[in-house]
């Protein structure tokens, strides 16, 4: 069984708040968390003890604005790190800004229910498909 650890940060009328850090955390837990980034600007991240394990180990949201990018990191055997995140079909080749960092639009979604999905479907099988996350 895999070890979670969940936590993060979200900004309240620009000062920073930060989430307690829970150590194996729930299903409900994890979606409690989540609901705070409907609207809100941060970060949240939802790590396994996975990471020597070739098997996905970090996920992370990024979310401003409405706006929606997750990060699904495995270390591979040559200690690079593979990362996995949503693909648009219709690529643009623009960028948008995130928290102050410059993403690629097409990894990015509005829809929030896809984050809760690819987030559960992490939780509960300790991978996201391909069809998701690429």
């Amino acid at each position: 069984m895999m070890k979670f650890e969940l936590g993060g940060y979200y900004l309240d009328n620009g000062n920073r708040v930060q989430l307690p850090l829970i150590s194996q955390p729930s299903i409900v837990q994890i979606m409690n968390y989540l609901d705070v980034f409907y609207g809100c600007d941060g970060v949240m991240v939802l790590d396994n003890d996975q990471e020597d394990n070739h098997t996905p180990y970090r996920m992370t949201l990024y979310s401003e604005r409405g706006i929606y990018m997750i990060l699904l990191e495995t270390c591979m055997d040559d200690g690079d790190i593979d990362v996995r995140t949503f693909r648009s079909k219709s690529e643009t080749g623009r960028f948008i800004f995130i928290l102050g960092e410059p993403y690629s639009e097409s990894s990015t979604v509005k829809e929030f229910s896809s984050v809760l999905e690819v987030f559960k479907e992490f939780y509960e099988t300790g991978d996201v498909s391909r069809e998701l996350l690429d």
